[in-house]
């Protein structure tokens, strides 16, 4: 792993912590990770589940601030994507 959790340098130092996990689910794990010890496969797992979590807490705060707008807003946002969309069209047509 590179070291990065979310665009953020994460401290060289670890926490070893301990857990229970479904026997299936880590014969799977191992099975899975190739060359990576557990805490390595493990760590990547939390590392994309942090990232999922944080882009659906983002996907809703812009839902929530979409759905907030008024009739002029709407009406605003939607002259600039269209604007948007004929700058794209002609720089596709050049």
């Amino acid at each position: 792993m590179d070291g990065r959790i979310l665009g953020r340098t994460m401290p060289a130092a670890k926490t070893k912590v301990s857990v229970t996990v479904d026997r299936t689910l880590l014969r799977e794990v191992d099975r899975l990770a190739g060359s990576m010890t557990r805490s390595q496969a493990f760590e990547r797992a939390l590392a994309a589940w942090v990232r999922r979590r944080g882009q659906a807490e983002l996907d809703r705060a812009i839902e929530d601030y979409y759905r907030s707008l008024g009739a002029a807003e709407h009406r605003e946002d939607e002259d600039w994507a269209s604007l948007g969309d004929e700058a794209v069209r002609r720089g596709w047509d050049e």
